[in-house]
């Protein structure tokens, strides 16, 4: 966001970009590896925490990769692996 606030967004697969979002996180914390290769996007919630990591390699032509991990109160952890979407082309003027 514009006054440096990091919120996640994210919507079911079956739903659009332009209905209400499934889930709404905010006050994100940025912790970076030291090689640069990962960005990891970390919420509260709750009584849980929401990792959101973001692996681009520093090579070109090499495919982005994103993972959600959900660690809930008990610790368990679940995770997913992430599909980006294209952006669909009525919006494409506002990016």
């Amino acid at each position: 966001m514009r006054n440096g606030e990091i919120r996640y967004l994210c919507w079911n697969k079956r739903n659009g970009i332009l209905t209400k979002p499934n889930l709404i996180l905010e006050n994100g914390e940025i912790r970076e590896s030291a090689e640069g290769e990962t960005t990891e996007y970390v919420f509260t919630h709750e009584e849980s925490t929401f990792s959101v990591e973001h692996i681009h390699p520093n090579k070109s032509r090499v495919p982005h990769y994103y993972f959600v991990e959900v660690t809930d109160k008990d610790q368990k952890k679940s995770t997913w692996k992430m599909e980006q979407l294209p952006i669909p082309k009525y919006l494409e003027s506002l990016s």
